[in-house]
């Protein structure tokens, strides 16, 4: 399991040149398949003045110390990614995001979003709390109770949280 935030500012290094294209400036998670799709990298003198990003797709392992990709052709303007705009970017809109039930209670504040090896979301890490029981001591809520993920609010659902 991986934390978003530890991928930020890993090196991308290709595979092929053994070269560093760019350091992880965000990661983007799709809503609806509940997956990382890409990362964000800083613009590049090089490239353009756009933020770039590296699809899913063409990322070969998410490694302790680097990111392996396919070559440096995966990278790509952040404009191209089909359906980039109805990504949501951790670092820039979705950390302080609450997380709530679909009864209005409030569970807690989205501190990052945790990750398995192939990238699909496995739960989430609170900053705040306000829930009594295993969440409040773990600071964490499994993927598994989520009924959604708006741009707004984390809704889960009550029964299954009750029952963790």
């Amino acid at each position: 399991m991986i934390k978003t935030q530890d991928l930020i500012g890993k090196p991308i290094v290709t595979m092929n040149h053994g070269e560093i294209i760019g350091k992880v400036k965000d990661v983007l998670i799709d809503p609806t398949m509940f997956r990382v799709s890409a990362l964000v990298l800083p613009p590049s003198k090089m490239f353009s003045k756009e933020s770039l990003v590296v699809p899913r797709t063409v990322i070969h392992v998410f490694g302790r110390d680097v990111i392996l990709v396919k070559s440096n052709e995966a990278m790509v303007r952040d404009n191209t990614l089909h359906s980039v705009a109805s990504l949501l970017a951790v670092v820039r809109q979705m950390k302080g995001r609450p997380i709530a039930t679909e009864k209005g209670v409030k569970v807690g504040i989205l501190n990052d979003i945790l990750i398995d090896d192939d990238g699909k979301i496995v739960g989430y890490d609170l900053s705040k709390v306000f829930i009594e029981g295993p969440v409040a001591q773990s600071k964490r809520v499994p993927f598994r109770v989520t009924r959604s993920i708006g741009r707004d609010l984390i809704i889960v659902d009550s029964k299954q949280l009750e029952a963790i």
